[in-house]
């Protein structure tokens, strides 16, 4: 008995290993079906947004008209996403000028340092011949086919290797620019691709003429308010510029100071027009030759309740809207002694406390009727002694910041003239050092002509029987 049990147990040994080698065989089966099944899952999830790419592409695209209004900006969405749309290494705009018959990159990716591409419509290149013909260019092998100018590559650096050209049409079916991709990641352009392009530009012409309509528009409505300021200067051939020059130091200021982009305008505009009711001022009080009554100044500090006045009855945009009371607190002082609403330091508008700063230099730093241009060291006394009583001190220690080429360009276009070219040597010094030096601090190296060099520029031309401010 204990002999038969030993040999039927050790019959049973090899039938259990058999069982767990062969369970073993099914749970590694079972995982590499499960594995399988998942490569399968993740390849089609990534054929399915691969093929869904495309649509969320166009999604941005349209989405980004609802915050993006410049055309220069909307183009450089589109170019980004139709690269990520159709796996392409570049993405180039080409807009169509019909006035000059030629096509120019509007956006052209890659091209980091170079200057905008133009090419005749009637030209040779691919970009003509599609624009021309409003046909799609598909070209595998570019350097295969005989269209393709490779000077361009060797002039960039870059290989191209497939070609993508779709016109772009408006919506009367007038070609209005082209799109253009390069090198298909993985291999040449499809027809896929081509329908893609097509279904994007479609979309992207509408977008394009509306942002070019509303170029024009902005276009039209700078043209209109620079006029209307410069009406107000050319009444004064002596004063001819101011506000022009007072709106560029504003903008020099602004931008030193991080204005955000989305209220620059508003300070450029308001600039522009900080002087405009000047129209409701006598000339005889304008141009009086010498220093005014009390209550001359009374009629001429006037011309910032006038300013507000005229300037609310123009249409301005919602964007625009604060300009009329920006432009007529250019007087108002920090210490609540300016005109004509009397407001106080931060009740004044920041950007009004730019224009201040600005207009008062330039005032200063002109030819007027009763005085030559006052000397520097005079302008920077009254402009450092106005901090925090006249001016806010950050504004004005934002100007002094400036490099002195920025503020003596500006200064200099008050001549009527072309800028100097002796004012380039001023690029590495800031308004501040050179003032100091001007005011007698000891040069330093390389300082050394800065003085003689700017006293030559301010002084020169300038009306020898003008008395000087006393």
């Amino acid at each position: 008995m204990t002999a038969k049990t030993a040999h039927q147990g050790g019959d049973c040994a090899p039938s259990t290993r058999e069982q767990e080698l062969r369970q073993l065989e099914s749970d590694l089966n079972n995982r590499e079906v499960c594995l399988i099944e998942r490569e399968i899952k993740a390849l089609r999830l990534q054929e399915e947004v691969d093929r869904l790419r495309p649509l969320s592409g166009l999604y941005r695209v349209v989405k980004a008209v609802a915050t993006e209004r410049k055309l220069d900006s909307l183009l450089e969405v589109i170019a980004r996403e139709t690269q990520m749309m159709l796996k392409c290494d570049r993405c180039s705009v080409w807009v169509l000028d019909p006035v000059k018959a030629e096509l120019w990159t509007q956006v052209a990716q890659g091209l980091v340092g170079h200057h905008t591409i133009q090419t005749p419509l009637h030209g040779t290149s691919i970009v003509s011949e599609c624009a021309r013909k409003s046909q799609v260019i598909n070209i595998p092998d570019a350097y295969a086919d005989p269209r393709f100018d490779s000077e361009v590559d060797m002039r960039t650096g870059y290989r191209t290797h497939s070609i993508l050209c779709v016109p772009m049409r408006n919506r009367s079916g007038s070609v209005i620019g082209v799109f253009q991709v390069l090198n298909k990641v993985g291999g040449p352009f499809t027809s896929d691709d081509e329908d893609w392009l097509e279904g994007l530009t479609a979309v992207a012409a509408g977008l394009i003429e509306q942002a070019q309509a509303y170029d024009e528009i902005e276009r039209f409505a700078e043209k209109t308010l620079e006029t209307l300021a410069q009406t107000i200067d050319k009444r004064d051939p002596l004063t001819a510029g101011h506000s022009v020059r007072v709106t560029s130091y504003s903008l020099l200021i602004g931008q030193a100071m991080k204005v955000p982009d989305d209220e620059i305008d508003v300070l450029r505009y308001s600039a522009l027009l900080h002087d405009y009711g000047k129209i409701g001022v006598k000339e005889t009080t304008l141009w009086k030759p010498g220093r005014l009554t009390p209550e001359e100044y009374k009629e001429v500090q006037k011309h910032a309740q006038i300013t507000f006045e005229l300037l609310s009855t123009l249409p301005f945009t919602a964007r625009l809207a604060q300009v009329p009371y920006i432009a007529s607190c250019h007087h108002e002082k920090i210490d609540g002694t300016g005109y004509y609403r009397g407001l106080k330091g931060q009740d004044i508008p920041f950007l009004a406390r730019i224009i201040a700063v600005a207009d008062v230099f330039d005032a200063l730093t002109s030819v007027r009727h009763y005085r030559n241009r006052m000397p520097i060291d005079k302008v920077s006394e009254i402009m450092q002694a106005g901090k925090d009583n006249h001016f806010e001190t950050a504004c004005v220690e934002a100007f002094y910041k400036l490099s002195a080429h920025q503020v003596l360009k500006v200064m200099e276009s008050e001549r009527g003239l072309r800028v100097p070219r002796e004012i380039e040597v001023f690029k590495d010094v800031s308004w501040h050092r050179l003032v100091e030096l001007l005011c007698g601090s000891q040069p330093k190296r390389g300082e050394d002509g800065y003085k003689s060099a700017f006293e030559q520029i301010y002084n020169a031309n300038l009306p020898p029987d003008y008395k000087p401010l006393d």
